[in-house]
């Protein structure tokens, strides 16, 4: 008769709620495997974002001087309903918190802001030292490091877009299927 050890069952593990030290420390992947499996990943989440939500997940959040795409989420110009008006509000909201989260970052690092020089590259090692800028943020924050803020003009932070005529641009129907499916969705 062969002897058998009992089986060992390991604790479900939720890796959304885990820090990302600690889940490279855990599993030791190097930098060349995480990318491989993100790159693997993304249609696949892509696709599970679109099937349970209908909205793609690849959205921008942006003012009214914007058009209205199927990626842009612009605010509803003449709301109607309700609803309209509470996405209005929670639009605003989200894009004050993203406009404050970019001044702070901007007055931490000085490569974002206007006064500190202009980041030539192109647009994929921008937003790889913008992630990087985040990372050493939520660090410092971590590490109760003071934030030295310098006085002076606020330059170069993101500018209100002046909002352009509705009657000018008329918007076509399937332009506005996106934000109607997410205000039908979340805000009824």
């Amino acid at each position: 008769m062969r002897w058998r050890h009992p089986p060992v069952y390991r604790p479900l593990v939720d890796l959304s709620t885990m820090e990302e030290r600690h889940i490279i420390i855990t599993y030791r992947l190097d930098r060349a495997t995480i990318q491989e499996l993100c790159a693997q990943l993304e249609p696949d989440l892509i696709s599970a974002i679109r099937h349970r939500t209908g909205i793609h997940p690849l959205v921008q959040v942006l003012d009214s001087g914007y058009p209205n795409l199927s990626w842009l989420l612009t605010p509803v110009r003449n709301p109607r309903t309700r609803a309209e008006e509470r996405y209005n509000e929670a639009h605003g909201r989200t894009r004050r918190i993203v406009e404050r989260t970019f001044s702070l970052l901007k007055a931490r690092f000085r490569c974002l802001h206007l006064t500190g020089g202009s980041l030539y590259y192109s647009p994929k090692k921008v937003s790889q030292i913008i992630v990087a800028c985040c990372m050493f943020h939520n660090l410092a924050l971590r590490h109760q490091v003071p934030f030295l803020q310098e006085d002076g003009p606020d330059v170069g932070l993101v500018a209100a877009v002046v909002p352009v005529d509705s009657e000018e641009d008329e918007v076509e129907e399937e332009d506005v299927s996106n934000r109607n499916n997410i205000i039908m969705q979340y805000f009824q």
